[in-house]
């Protein structure tokens, strides 16, 4: 179907990582998912890179964080969309972020792209022993809500209030 593949962000995808980010930000006007710390490197993109190793790794964390790896899904040399995997869970994340975040550039979306690249995340958990994968979207996150669901996902619950709902989904069983 595609050709697009998972790869660790390196020096060489600065310019497309801006490109990718600035389509996201004229299209989504809210935060940034799947970027890992990109948004507090943004002005300094060999920093990010170094930032993303180390959280990849586990190391030079600050207080309150886990463990993550982050990957550019590129087709050729564009960036079709970007994920990030915890490697595990704290309190925040068991309710609210669960294991992944992603975005799919805006162009690319409703071309299953963000089920392939779900998919090959979950290969990587599987791979890293996180499993089962906690999953989560905003309830009025449809597109989503459907890309969970192909991908496996069980629905739990919903965690929050109205107006900031988060819906909770599990791949391949249930929370241990």
């Amino acid at each position: 179907m595609h050709d697009a593949k998972l790869v660790f962000p390196d020096y060489c995808h600065q310019q497309a990582m801006e490109t990718f980010v600035k389509e996201l930000r004229n299209h989504d006007h809210e935060g940034l998912n799947g970027v890992g710390f990109y948004e507090s490197y943004e002005n300094d993109f060999v920093s990010w890179i170094q930032k993303e190793k180390q959280m990849h790794l586990g190391i030079h964390m600050d207080e309150g964080l886990v463990p993550g790896t982050t990957f550019l899904y590129m087709l050729d040399d564009e960036i079709v969309g970007s994920i990030n995997i915890r490697h595990c869970l704290n309190d925040y994340l068991k309710n609210i972020g669960g294991h992944i975040g992603y975005s799919i550039a805006p162009k690319y979306r409703r071309q299953g792209f963000a089920t392939k690249m779900l998919q090959e995340a979950l290969k990587f958990c599987k791979q890293w022993e996180i499993w089962p994968v906690l999953v989560t979207c905003d309830e009025d996150n449809m597109a989503s809500k459907k890309t969970i669901e192909k991908c496996g996902g069980i629905f739990e619950n919903k965690y929050g209030h109205e107006g900031n709902v988060t819906l909770r989904y599990w791949i391949g069983g249930e929370e241990k």
